[in-house]
C-alpha cells in the first residue's frame, strides 16, 4: 500500500488541555489526492488519525478550524480503542498548515495546534460534479441495466486488478448490449490497503472508482453502486460501517455519474431484512445514516422479495427493487390452470410499495448444467429471460411503475473461478460473443431505448 496523507491526533485521556498541545500530528506525503467539485467550489479529502489509547471508545468528537477566515466544524465518529481514521473536506485551496483543535462535546478540548496539511500528490483525481437523477425523471423501461463484475477478475478483483484500459475494454462490450446502466459492488478490502481495517476507504480505492465511473460515463452509463457487497466487521459494529459509509459516499455525493445507492445486497436471503435483530438494526441504522450523509442520489435496496419486512421496519426506499430468480412464465398463459407469473408478481409488488418506481436488480439463469442446475443451458436461460422482459412489459402496460431491469450478470466469469454453473450466468461469452440470452437484451434494450430515453441520452 502506498503512503497516504494522514494527520494523526493524539487523544490523551483525562490530560489537560495544556498537556494535549504537546500531541504529534505527522502528515507523510500523499500519492493520492483526492478533490471533488461542489456547487461551492474544489474540496480536497484530508485524512485524520485519531489514536485513543484508552480502553473505551471516544465519542462526541469534532474537530474545529479555520480556512480562509471561516470557521469549520467536522463532527467525527466514534473512535474505538486504538484509534481510527476519519476524514476532512477543506476547500481549495488547503493551506499548508491550520491551527485546529479537537473537541469532545461542546466546551472540552482535548487537543489543540497547529495541523501540518500535506500538499497535493503526484496523481490528482477530480471528482466531477454533475446533476444527479431525481425521482420524478425515472420512467417505465428506462433503466436498461446489467450487473458488472470483470470476466476474467470478478468480485475482489474489481478494484484489485481493473484499470481504465480494462474497463474501457469491458465497458464497450456491454455497451453492445445497448446498456445504459450498471450494477456494481463495493467489498470491503482491507487484505490488499483498500480500506482500513476499521472500514475506511483509502485514497487509491476511491480513484479507482471513480475511473470505473468515468469510463461508464464516456459509454452513456450511469452506475447503481451497491454499498455492502460483502467483507467487513460483524453488523454489530456500527461504528466501523458509518466509517465505511462516510468514506465511500461523501466523494460523490455531487456525482451524477451514480444513479443510485444500493445499501445491501440481499439482506438476510430467503429469510429477508429482519432474520436476526442485529441484521434488522444494521438496516434502520444505515438506511438512516446514508440519508442524512446523501440526500442527492436515490436509494434502494436490493430485495430477494420480502419488502413487508422492509417497510417493518420503517425503511421504504424511494426506488423499490427485488431480485427474480422464480423461474416464473412472463404472464399467465390464456385459457390454462393459474401459473405464477411475472407479470402478476410486479402487479402484486406494485401494489404494496404504492406503485413507486420499480426495478428489478437481478434476473437471470445459468448455462452450463451443475448439481444445484440440472437443466441449464443456453436454451433454458434464454427462456427464462424472454418470461423476465415479456413480464415486465406486460406489467408496465398494466400500469406497473417499473423503471427498468438488471440481468445477473453480463458476463460468463473466466474458468475455473467459481462453480461452473455460478461462473454461467453471463449473457455475454469467453470470446465476446452474445448467447441468445444476450442477443435477446441486446434487441430488446434498442426497442426499449428508441421508445423512452433517459435523460443523459437524449441529444442537446
Amino acid at each position: 500500500m502506498r503512503c497516504l496523507a494522514v494527520i494523526t491526533v493524539l487523544v490523551l485521556a483525562g490530560a489537560s488541555p495544556a498537556a494535549d498541545v504537546t500531541a504529534p500530528i505527522t502528515a507523510p506525503a500523499q500519492t493520492v489526492t483526492i478533490i471533488r467539485q461542489t456547487p461551492g467550489g474544489d474540496e480536497r479529502l484530508v485524512y485524520l488519525a485519531v489514536a485513543n489509547p484508552t480502553a473505551t471508545a471516544r465519542s462526541s468528537l469534532s474537530l474545529h478550524c479555520r480556512v480562509a477566515g471561516k470557521d469549520v466544524t467536522r463532527a467525527l465518529l466514534d473512535v474505538p480503542p486504538g484509534g481510527a481514521w476519519d476524514t476532512l473536506w477543506l476547500p481549495e485551496p488547503v493551506p499548508e498548515q491550520l491551527e485546529g483543535s479537537l473537541r469532545q462535546g461542546a466546551e472540552t478540548i482535548l487537543w489543540s495546534g497547529p495541523l501540518a496539511l500535506p500538499p497535493v500528490g503526484d496523481r490528482r483525481v477530480l471528482i466531477p460534479s454533475s446533476p444527479d437523477v431525481q425521482l420524478g425523471d425515472l420512467k417505465p423501461r428506462m433503466l436498461r441495466g446489467t450487473n458488472y463484475y470483470p470476466r476474467h477478475y470478478p468480485w475482489p478483483g474489481l478494484w484489485r486488478q481493473m484499470d481504465e484500459a480494462s474497463f474501457t475494454t469491458e465497458f464497450a462490450e456491454l455497451a453492445r448490449l445497448n446498456a445504459n446502466t450498471v450494477r456494481t459492488f463495493f467489498i470491503h478490502d482491507a487484505d490488499r490497503g483498500l480500506h482500513r481495517p476499521e472500514g475506511t476507504f483509502t485514497p487509491e480505492l476511491l480513484a479507482r472508482i471513480d475511473t470505473l465511473l468515468r469510463v461508464a460515463d464516456r459509454h452513456g452509463m450511469k452506475v447503481m453502486l451497491c454499498l455492502y457487497g460483502g467483507g467487513g466487521a460483524p453488523l454489530s459494529d456500527l461504528g466501523f460501517w458509518r466509517r465505511y459509509l462516510r468514506t465511500g459516499v461523501e466523494p460523490f455525493l455531487y456525482d451524477g455519474r451514480v444513479l443510485m445507492w444500493d445499501l445491501m445486497n440481499e439482506p438476510g436471503g430467503d429469510k429477508g431484512p429482519k432474520a436476526t435483530p442485529e441484521l434488522s438494526r444494521w438496516i434502520q441504522e444505515m438506511w438512516a445514516e446514508l440519508k442524512r450523509v446523501d440526500q442527492g442520489h436515490l436509494a434502494t435496496v436490493g430485495l430477494c422479495w420480502q419488502f413487508d419486512q422492509l417497510w417493518d421496519l420503517g425503511v421504504k426506499p424511494e426506488v423499490g427493487q427485488y431480485h427474480n430468480y422464480s423461474g416464473a412464465v412472463g404472464v399467465q398463459p390464456a385459457g390454462q390452470a393459474p401459473v405464477r407469473n411475472v407479470a402478476d408478481d410486479l402487479r402484486s409488488i406494485a401494489k404494496a410499495i404504492d406503485n413507486r418506481p420499480l426495478v428489478i436488480g437481478e434476473f437471470g439463469y445459468a448455462s452450463v448444467p451443475d448439481d444445484a442446475r440440472k437443466d441449464a443451458s443456453e436454451a433454458r436461460q434464454l427462456e427464462i429471460s424472454r418470461g423476465v422482459i415479456e413480464g415486465a412489459e406486460a406489467a408496465v402496460a398494466s400500469g406497473v411503475n417499473l423503471a427498468g431491469v438488471y440481468n445477473w450478470c453480463a458476463f460468463h466469469f473466466a474458468p475455473d473461478w467459481m462453480g461452473k454453473g455460478e461462473q454461467a450466468f453471463g449473457v455475454i461469452r469467453l470470446d465476446g460473443t452474445l448467447k441468445p440470452a444476450g442477443e435477446l437484451l441486446r434487441d430488446t434494450y434498442q426497442r426499449w431505448r428508441r421508445e423512452v430515453q433517459a435523460p443523459w441520452e437524449r441529444r442537446p
